[in-house]
């Protein structure tokens, strides 16, 4: 049976003598395997996290009851009613009407909040100005709430995590490269980054999927993006692109006799 080049790839990264293969190919490639990593981290991280959903309507009941008083009042006078977008709209607002959800996935009338999440459902107006004694209805709503925010959320962390590692790469492969140029041992600048973008496969599903429970242990030393940058994984990765180094020319060596 044929392995598939991605796995085959990810066991390269973690066997030093193999970095002197990975160190030749074009850095896009590296690029494209850095975020199948980031990719598939965050599929296992999102397993790990989905018994969390089961436990987010009663831990945001739980959370509510901590309010002595929530309630929201306002008075809101309405024209016209609001539609986005204009054509085949995912909400619709209109306080002076009683309306029937049909496409939409938010419809706000005059008496209630119809919502579409798995089957069609409603709350009371009334029920959310005053969530504080309404907690199993209130928690309930905000609970498929962030349910649905969250492919919009992720997607939203893997830009940034794949901009933070972007920026790993390319300041640790260049510090690399800087340091090997010093020396006797040169690598190119390509292949530098190429070594560095392999290196981090462990550091990424440490972090990633450390995140889901905690991730105090790794240290979090400074943000950058919003995101943690940890001691305990930058120097993992340091000691990595060492060792990449060193199987570089552990391989250069064998292909040479």
């Amino acid at each position: 049976m044929r392995v598939p080049g991605f796995v085959k790839e990810v066991v390269w990264s973690v066997y030093p003598p193999r970095y002197r293969q990975i160190a030749d190919k074009p850095f896009s490639g590296s690029l494209w395997y850095l975020s199948k990593v980031l990719f598939f981290a965050f599929i296992i991280a999102g397993l790990l996290f989905a018994p969390k959903l089961f436990m987010l309507k009663n831990s945001i009941e739980s959370e509510l009851s901590k309010f002595e008083t929530f309630g929201i009042s306002g008075n809101v006078t309405q024209t016209a009613p609001i539609a986005v977008p204009a054509r085949n709209p995912w909400v619709v607002v209109d306080l002076n009407s009683d309306l029937n959800i049909s496409k939409e996935i938010f419809v706000i009338d005059k008496e209630t909040v119809k919502y579409r999440f798995i089957n069609t459902k409603s709350i009371s107006r009334e029920h959310l100005k005053n969530a504080g004694s309404n907690r199993a209805a209130a928690g309930g709503f905000f609970a498929s709430v962030l349910v649905m925010l969250l492919p919009g959320i992720a997607l939203f962390l893997y830009i940034r995590m794949w901009i933070k590692y972007f920026l790993y790469v390319l300041v640790f492969g260049t510090v690399f490269f800087i340091i090997m140029e010093l020396s006797r041992y040169r690598l190119r600048w390509k292949q530098m980054l190429n070594i560095s973008a392999h290196a981090l496969t462990i550091v990424i599903f440490v972090e990633v999927v450390s995140a889901v429970f905690t991730a105090v242990y790794l240290l979090p030393v400074l943000r950058f993006l919003g995101l943690n940058i940890y001691a305990i994984t930058t120097g993992l990765f340091a000691g990595l692109i060492v060792l990449g180094i060193v199987g570089y020319y552990i391989g250069d060596y064998k292909r040479k006799r």
